[in-house]
Parts: structure tokens; sequence; C-alpha cells
């Protein structure tokens, strides 16, 4: 948001386009993350019992994984460069950007690369405690399949 107010020159009409902007776009990739994990859970944790299931088995999960996850694709793509393939892609700018399509760029993927960067480096730093939790799965898969939840590692 600093970004956003400092690339904006403190106009508030601008300062709020970029933020919504932002808001929105991060949260369009969030989903293309997010709908992928249905077919990956379908194959991985086929049996667990889920309160709701996409009917058609696996054909159905890529349907209704593939259609969402393109999408959020199309959604985050237009959202970060709007007026993508029109012939006056400027006409698209947000209120205020009006002919500083570089200005909004900026505001749009300089925060969606930290936050991307932030995201992977909690990952790695997660490698040993998802390590730690692996060797449990084998107790914790038996719990889950009977319906109880398992027991988190003290």
């Amino acid at each position: 948001m600093v970004l956003a107010f400092a690339l904006t020159s403190g106009n508030a009409g601008k300062y709020f386009s970029a933020v919504l902007a932002i808001t929105i776009s991060t949260t369009a990739v969030a989903y293309c993350a997010i709908f992928p994990s249905l077919i990956r859970l379908r194959y991985t944790h086929p049996d667990v019992p889920r309160p709701f299931r996409v009917p058609g088995g696996i054909a159905g999960a890529w349907l209704a994984g593939g259609l969402a996850t393109a999408w959020a694709v199309f959604t985050a793509i237009m959202l970060i460069w709007p007026g993508l393939g029109s012939a006056d892609p400027d006409a698209s700018l947000p209120t205020g950007f009006a002919g500083q399509r570089l200005q909004f760029e900026l505001s749009q993927i300089v925060p969606l690369v930290v936050i991307v960067a932030l995201g992977v480096g909690f990952y790695v730093l997660g490698a040993p405690t998802r390590a730690a939790r692996a060797g449990d799965t084998e107790v914790g898969a038996a719990d889950v399949a009977g319906g109880l939840e398992p027991a988190l590692p003290a």
C-alpha cells in the first residue's frame, strides 16, 4: 500500500483504484492455486470424507477444477494488465491512470511479486515442519478415514 501511495503521488482516486485492483488481483491469484487443489486432492486423498464432493469422479474434478482455474487465471491477467488485447489498452486503465500504464503496472506487479516471494519463502521455511508431520500421516490417515481428527504433534 505504501508503494501504491508513492506511485499515485497521493492522489486519492488513483490510490483507491490501485489498492482496489491489487486487492482483487491477489484474490484471483490465490484462486489460481486453490482450484487445482481439488484435482490434486482427488488423486492423493480420494477416500477422505468431505462435506461436499464434485460429482463425476476424476472427470468431474478435472472439469470443475480446470474451468475454475482457467477463469481465475484469465481474471488475474485482465486485472493486472487491463485492456490486454484491445485496440486501445490505455482506455481500460482504472480511474486516474489515463496514459500512465507503467505507473499502474508497477503498482500491481511489484506487490504481487513481493507477496508471492513471501509465500515461497514461508513454504521453504516450513519444510522441516512438513517433513516432521509426514511421519505422523500413517497414524493420522487411519484416524481421518475413521472420521476422527488426527492428533497434532506436541
